[in-house]
């Protein structure tokens, strides 16, 4: 090394320690100048300077600056603030900026702060140390490098943070050598990647099955290296459709080990497939909770933990889960931020007005998902392709499944992480845990860590408190918590030093080799249903269609047209099936609001209560057994909860979607009042009448639903809200109804004035218009609309006119409902809504089949207009618009009422409403449910 090297690498350093800290000026970054200092005086970065690499020098303290100031900040915010309130001349924000960069001023804070001087001192250090490690490891294994990788020249820059940091500050890293070669440095042992590559080698020899799934890696003792996976993109739909059977095809593979925690982060998309660039969680061990919930009678969460959706590659949301955006491998068609969790930001930077706020946690969408030109590609386009390559993968490691046994069995030295607990949390908590708040010593940031909730995954409830302990002593120094369990032991090794013996159920090697059977032994449709189940949550709105369907590569798996053979409905379900005979359940997506959440069977007569009723009807017809081990009555009375919660709004005494509805189920699947679910209204539900709007009284989603209720069946136990008797709710309908000899708003049934219409027949027909006004309200109502034909929004767009919620079809069915209560002869009725009956009949067809929305509501009611105003051509109507359906649709294209999706099992958005008006059309002794007008 020359001389005038020598002189010019402390200003070298100098001068990148100024350019970094330049950098932060809006952020107080002249407070970090002295940690960043004493880390240029480190052995190895006074060589790299003496060696001219400054790129090494900025990158190492650049990542030691960025940690320090994620650190800091808020401490360094607040004093700020509470500067400008307590002195009588408050310092400007670069006033401020001077002082805490002077000693003085730097010691203040600290003062103020024990523990941050602690939490900056030691990030430094193990930063300095693991960037000193990288270095000699890229030493040491130089020759097995450039012959592996073609690394050739020094080392010019290490990145550390690509991952969290564990067991000492130890991190992923990126490595640069000076021929531009880049590296990945994880600091990892006993890595069960071996396995593997043993199975994927004998199920895919020439690799094209799966494509490239895993970086090429040199294992070491004590880390490995692996090649850089950069994203890159298909060059058409027509690659993109074999990237996404690959996909499939991967899921399967890793299933089969039981694997987790494929979140965003860990899978890369390129041109040729995924690639899985963590798979410290290979094997997935058995969670001793689920397990016992299991035997208890809910089966539901160890069937996730050994299904396809354990392995987070496919979007998925829960009803009750507390992560609302989604990290899986695919990538989701939401890409904004969570609504439920809140992180902090730094707001007006470098101004006397800086501060520190809330932020919502957002899910970047980073080189996991697919694009083609540049634009993120709709994975649920693509829902064949992934069930296809699921499908497929599943056969092919049918063949090589001794070999993975054998695989399992014979390789040792081998480990998993256990991740105990979901990541997320850590990360909230070591937030917090920065906040000046707790900064006090290390004894309050303790207190905070300690409060970690006494709950882990996959290990026995004896030892939590010693786990919890070890979680937070690992927080403490700013590690995420890293446990591991070796391959033939049942001890958890905690962040790489203390073990706790006999903490988890099953070793690893044991717990593999369930796996695989397990994995064989699954149901054939129950893996498929769920990716297709996940990606129908994968939607803000799921309310909204999605784009076209992109055209198919290759042959996909042939299997019956769901809409023609209802066999294939009621087999999924069968194939769903969890828990016992006598209390049977299943998984699927329910509709809340404008979300798609995946959650056990809901019986309300909208979800899976409208499914069990056509499971019902369907056996009865004869067409078709029901589902395997699956009786309808046994899954309602599964499905209900013990005591239904009571009634705090209108909305719960909705027939169709409320809690109501659920006794409306039970009272059509055949069982009498004494045996329905009661529905109890609490005192505060009624609001006084008069007081009721016109969203109060809604047909679909309210009390106009329940007067329908009343008057459709004998149940001398409906629910009787307080003050709000069936007299008092028709009154009030026939006042916010508005003049009845015109219209202005929505008519549709669901939510507009022929819902009003559905009603106030209803009350009349329920003996609770004594005095006539409704009645009078009525005729002239009707009479009205009948001269004028009146028409909203709905009803001038030709695509969404004939449906039954907003369109004519509902329309035909409230004035079928109206002029009978009004004492019209079938004839006259037939005369009068003619026009409407003609359009739900003739009009155009949508894909969408849903009750709801699309074809199976409109058939359904013009088979019941037939039947109930002995109207013959109806049913023949009926059929032309099913064959007419079918002949577009029956081979795809078709969507359920809720647009994001094709896979929804439930009544009225789904495939059991579309096989139940199909069944009508079979069968004349199947009816609709009583409260959609069946009697």
């Amino acid at each position: 090394m020359s001389d005038a090297a020598v002189r010019s690498a402390p200003a070298d350093t100098e001068r990148v320690i100024d350019e970094l800290i330049a950098a932060k000026s809006g952020v107080f970054g002249r407070f970090h100048r002295p940690v960043l200092d004493a880390c240029a005086e480190r052995p190895a970065l006074r060589r790299a300077a003496a060696d001219g690499r400054v790129r090494l020098v900025r990158s190492i303290l650049g990542s030691v600056l960025d940690g320090l100031h994620w650190i800091g900040i808020r401490s360094l915010v607040t004093a700020f603030r509470a500067a400008r309130a307590e002195e009588e001349a408050p310092p400007g924000y670069a006033a401020f900026h001077d002082r805490v960069g002077s000693d003085e001023g730097r010691r203040r804070i600290l003062d103020a702060f024990p523990e941050l001087e602690r939490l900056l001192g030691l990030f430094a250090r193990r930063r300095m140390d693991l960037a000193e490690a990288v270095l000699a490891a890229a030493d040491e294994d130089g020759g097995l490098l450039r012959e592996r990788f073609g690394t050739a020249g020094p080392v010019v820059a290490v990145e550390p943070g690509a991952g969290d940091s564990h067991r000492g500050g130890a991190t992923v890293c990126f490595v640069t050598w000076e021929n531009g070669t880049t590296l990945v440095y994880k600091p990892q042992a006993r890595t069960a990647l071996r396995i593997l590559q043993a199975v994927r080698g004998a199920a895919d020899p020439s690799g094209g099955f799966f494509g490239p799934l895993c970086p090429d890696t040199l294992e070491r003792d004590d880390h490995l290296w692996q090649a850089r996976v950069l994203s890159s993109e298909p060059a058409d739909e027509g690659r993109a459709a074999l990237y996404f059977r690959r996909f499939g095809r991967c899921a399967a593979l890793l299933s089969m080990f039981g694997t987790g925690d494929l979140h965003h982060e860990n899978v890369i998309a390129t041109a040729d497939g995924p690639v899985v660039i963590d798979l410290e969680t290979l094997v997935g061990l058995p969670n001793p909770a689920t397990a016992a919930a299991g035997t208890e009678g809910a089966p539901q969460g160890a069937d996730i933990e050994s299904s396809v959706l354990n392995t987070l590659m496919f979007p998925v949301r829960y009803t009750a889960e507390l992560l609302d955006i989604d990290y899986s491998a695919l990538g989701s068609v939401r890409t904004d931020h969570s609504e439920r969790l809140e992180s902090f930001a730094v707001v007006d930077a470098g101004t006397d007005a800086i501060r520190f706020d809330t932020a919502p946690v957002t899910a970047v969408r980073g080189e996991n998902v697919a694009r083609v030109g540049g634009e993120q590609l709709d994975p649920r386009l693509w829902e064949d392709e992934l069930v296809t390559g699921f499908e497929e993968g599943r056969t092919r490691l049918r063949t090589v499944r001794e070999t993975a046994v054998e695989a399992v069995r014979g390789t040792d030295g081998w480990s998993v992480r256990q991740l105990v607990r979901p990541t997320f949390v850590y990360y909230r908590f070591l937030e917090a845990s920065t906040h000046p708040a707790h900064l006090a010593g290390r004894a309050a940031r303790l207190d905070l860590l300690d409060r970690l909730p006494r709950r882990h995954r996959g290990l026995r409830r004896s030892v939590a408190e010693e786990v919890c302990s070890e979680e937070a002593h690992a927080m403490l120094g700013l590690d995420t918590p890293f446990f591991e369990v070796e391959c033939d032991s049942t001890a958890l090794l905690c962040n790489g030093g203390e073990e706790v013996p006999d903490a988890v159920v099953r070793t690893p090697r044991e717990a593999a080799l369930d796996n695989i059977e397990a994995f064989f032994a699954r149901p054939e449709r129950r893996d498929p249903s769920y990716i297709r189940f996940g990606l129908a949550t994968s939607t803000d709105d799921a309310w909204t269609d999605r784009p076209a369907k992109a055209p198919a590569a290759g042959h996909a798996a042939a299997r019956p047209s769901p809409l023609t053979d209802p066999g294939e409905l009621v087999r999924t379900i069968g194939d769903l099936s969890l828990g016992p005979p006598e209390r049977p359940t299943w998984l699927m997506p329910r509709l809340q609001g404008n979300h798609l959440r995946l959650d056990v069977l809901y019986p309300s007569l909208y979800e899976g209560g409208g499914l069990l009723l056509t499971l019902a009807r369907l056996h009865d017809s004869g067409g078709v057994d029901a589902p395997g081990g699956v009786d309808p009555a046994a899954a309602l009375r599964t499905a209900l909860p013990r005591e239904l919660p009571p009634v705090t709004a209108p909305l719960g005494l909705s027939p169709f979607t409320g809690a109501l509805s659920m006794r409306a189920v039970a009272l059509d699947l055949g069982g009498t009042g004494d045996a329905a679910p009661e529905v109890s209204p609490e005192a505060e539900t009624a609001t006084a009448p008069d007081r009721l709007t016109v969203d109060d009284l809604d047909y679909l989603n309210g009390l106009g639903g329940y007067l329908v209720h009343l008057a459709e069946y004998d149940d001398p136990g409906a629910p009787r809200p307080p003050g709000a008797d069936p007299e008092a709710l028709v009154r009030r309908l026939v006042e916010v109804d508005g003049p009845p000899g015109e219209h202005h708003g929505e008519l549709g049934l669901a939510h507009g004035r022929f819902g009003r219409v559905a009603a106030l027949s209803a009350g009349i027909a329920a003996g609770a218009d004594p005095d006539g006004r409704a009645r009078e309200h009525l005729e002239a109502l009707t009479g009205a609309y009948l001269r004028y034909r009146w028409r909203d929004d709905v009803l001038d767009t030709p695509d969404d006119a004939a449906g039954w919620c907003k369109g004519y079809t509902g329309i035909a069915f409230a004035l079928a409902k109206a002029l009978s209560v009004l004492g019209l002869t079938p004839r006259r009725i037939r005369n009068a809504i003619g026009e409407e009956a003609g359009r739900a009949a003739h009009g155009p067809i949508t894909g969408d089949i849903s009750m709801c929305h699309g074809a199976a509501g409109r058939i359904a009611v013009l088979v019941w207009l037939a039947d109930r105003l002995d109207w013959p051509e109806a049913r023949t109507w009926a059929k032309e618009l099913e064959s007419r359906f079918l002949d577009r649709h029956a081979d795809g294209g078709w969507r359920c009422g809720a647009g994001a999706t094709t896979a929804l099992p439930s009544f009225m958005a789904g495939l059991s409403g579309w096989h139940h008006a199909r069944l009508m059309l079979q069968d004349p002794a199947v009816r609709l449910p009583r409260c959609l007008g069946g009697r």
